[in-house]
């Protein structure tokens, strides 16, 4: 059961139904300590909710998948709630990729994750109640 439901969108039991016989037992490994606490914001500044289907890739079926789930639990296994953002600028289906220097500059203590054939760039950072999630989907993003 995801913890926080009663604020948005909660990709715990969603995630996993993306996976198959081919995926990376350390990536499930990882989803179980954390996906619990993982929750997708409502809506983004410009009132844009995050594509769930695109964000559920970052943790279970794209390359960066790894790198994202180890980086949060590196940077806070103990984070209680794990926000995750997907900020549009203008429309709600395009994202920019200058937002991301922008993101970078605002929060605190970021760490940025790009991988190599990836469809995503993700930036991890502390917050108050544990940990924000940036994503961009690169595919609509220009």
């Amino acid at each position: 059961m995801a913890k926080f439901e009663h604020e948005g969108y909660c990709p715990c039991v969603w995630v996993p139904k993306t996976w198959d016989e081919t995926t990376d037992n350390r990536l499930i490994g990882l989803w179980s300590i954390i996906g619990a606490s993982i929750v997708y914001e409502n809506q983004d500044a410009n009132k844009c909710s995050p594509d769930t289907n695109a964000c559920d890739q970052i943790f279970g079926v794209d390359s960066i998948s790894y790198d994202v789930l180890s980086g949060i639990i590196r940077k806070n296994a103990n984070a209680d709630k794990i926000l995750v953002h997907q900020p549009h600028n203008g429309a709600c289906n395009t994202q920019k990729v200058s937002d991301i220097q922008k993101v970078l500059g605002q929060v605190k203590n970021p760490e940025l994750i790009v991988h190599a054939g990836s469809n995503f760039a993700v930036i991890l950072s502390d917050a108050d109640y544990g940990m924000d999630v940036w994503v961009w989907d690169l595919r609509s993003s220009w």
